[in-house]
């Protein structure tokens, strides 16, 4: 919960949708304006640090896991991306670049600007039906697979 997550908008975004729930786990100097800002709706919850177990549970009760980062953050991909297909979880991103285009690719989620919160509930339902797509990409980002290319390319050298 820092400056380069957009997590205002997806407090914003869920407190203007009664059909939308957001789980937020971890912490960052940005809580205490964000709990504020979602006061009133039960909706949002707030779960702070989870350990494995816990995050696995709450990631299998999910529709979809949400990237809300800037653009300026100079994150090309997540490891969040890699956590939530590998759940089965589709995305919905604001992340635009090669995060956009993995999504795109493997139809496993859908992306939003950034501080739009129309754009970020629409991106949620679209994402919704994309679960096949999710399971695609977590292949992308299977350990077996990476390590076996790595391994033969630098045996290779």
């Amino acid at each position: 919960m820092s400056l380069s997550y957009d997590l205002a908008t997806a407090v914003d975004a869920v407190a203007g949708d009664e059909g939308l729930s957001l789980e937020l786990a971890g912490a960052g100097p940005d809580e205490r304006a964000l709990r504020r800002r979602a006061e009133g709706c039960g909706r949002i919850r707030f779960r702070g640090y989870l350990g494995d177990g816990e995050m696995r549970m709450m990631l299998a009760q999910a529709d979809v896991g949400l990237v809300p980062m800037f653009d300026d953050s100079c994150v090309g991909v997540p490891y969040k991306l890699a956590d939530y297909v590998a759940a089965g979880l589709p995305v919905a991103s604001s992340l635009h670049g090669e995060t956009e285009e993995l999504l795109s690719r493997y139809g496993a989620g859908a992306t939003y600007r950034a501080k739009d919160a129309a754009a970020l509930r629409e991106a949620v339902r679209t994402a919704a039906g994309m679960r096949g797509g999710a399971d695609a990409l977590a292949e992308l980002f299977d350990a077996r697979r990476l390590y076996e290319g790595y391994v033969a390319f630098a045996t290779a050298l």
